[in-house]
Order: structure tokens, then C-alpha cells, then sequence
């Protein structure tokens, strides 16, 4: 069980605080049910979850994962090949983004950008599918990563790619 002022990754919520833990009767049945009160970190509001929630909860990677996993970004392969209808596309990064890994957020990132500098080489643009999922990934990524480095979440693509060249 988390504990209160613990930073989790609550689904595609993001990076959450936990700002409570509380018995709530929320079902109108009178029975008290454990929550986590949680604020997002990067956007205004509460999130009230059971405790026993069946969407993915996870606490924020440690300084030494984030950076192990930048140091590994050379080696993940991005993913240009296969279909590329929208439908298929949306399903595909849906499901990676529901895995709530940073290495598959980052796979994300990679296919996308690598799909964008392909687009851009036949002055070509990529669809509205490969964007909405290259900001969702990238928010999600540098959220977490700034937290994780304690850095401002608009210092953590240019900290990534200076790492990757150094």
C-alpha cells in the first residue's frame, strides 16, 4: 500500500501525489470503501481511487532506473513497419500506452519521430494519429522523468538528448 505524499503513475492519469488515504462512501451504499485521494502533478484536480483499483499503479521509476533507461534509449528499436491505418495505429499505441512502461512510452517516441523524418524526407507529414500519441508519450515520459530527476518537465527532452550524444 502506498503512503501518503508518495508520487505514483496512475494509468494514463500521469504523475500523481497521494494527498489521502480515506475510507469514502462514494457507491451511495453506505459501505466505506479505502481510497487514494491523488492530485495530478502537471494539471489541476483530484483523482479518487479505490485502493484496490484495477488501473494500472505504479510509483514514479528512482533517479538511477530513469537513467539507465536513457542510457538505453540508442537500443530501442523503433517500429516503421506494419500497417499504418489509423485505426490500427490508435490500438497499437493505445495498448502500449495502457502498459504504463517508460521503456514503451519511449518506443513510442522513437517510432513516431523516425516516421516523422521519413514523412519529412518526401515532403510528407505524419498523420493526426502518430501526433496525439507522440504528445500523450512525451507527456507522459517527461512527466515521470521529472519528477524522478528533479528537473522542470521542459528541461527533460533537451537533459535526454544531451545524454544520448554525450
Amino acid at each position: 500500500m502506498y503512503q501518503v505524499e508518495d508520487y505514483v503513475v496512475y494509468g494514463n492519469e500521469g504523475v500523481c501525489q497521494i494527498t489521502a488515504i480515506e475510507a469514502l462512501d462514494l457507491t451511495g451504499m453506505n459501505e466505506k470503501k479505502i481510497y487514494y485521494v491523488l492530485q495530478p502533478v502537471y494539471r489541476s484536480g483530484t483523482v479518487y481511487t479505490p485502493v484496490d483499483t484495477k488501473v494500472s499503479m505504479r510509483p514514479v521509476i528512482t533517479k538511477e532506473a530513469a537513467e539507465r533507461l536513457i542510457s538505453e534509449i540508442p537500443t530501442i528499436q523503433a517500429e516503421t513497419d506494419g500497417p499504418t491505418n489509423a485505426t490500427f495505429l490508435k490500438n497499437k499505441y493505445t495498448e502500449m500506452l495502457l502498459a504504463n512502461d517508460c521503456s514503451e512510452l519511449i518506443q513510442i517516441i522513437k517510432t513516431v519521430t523516425t516516421k516523422e523524418d521519413i514523412a519529412e524526407k518526401k515532403n510528407k507529414k505524419i498523420g493526426q494519429t502518430d501526433k496525439y500519441y507522440l504528445r500523450k508519450a512525451e507527456d507522459l515520459l517527461y512527466s515521470e522523468f521529472s519528477i524522478a530527476l528533479d528537473m522542470p518537465t521542459n528541461q527533460v527532452h533537451t537533459y535526454i538528448k544531451e545524454k544520448i550524444e554525450a
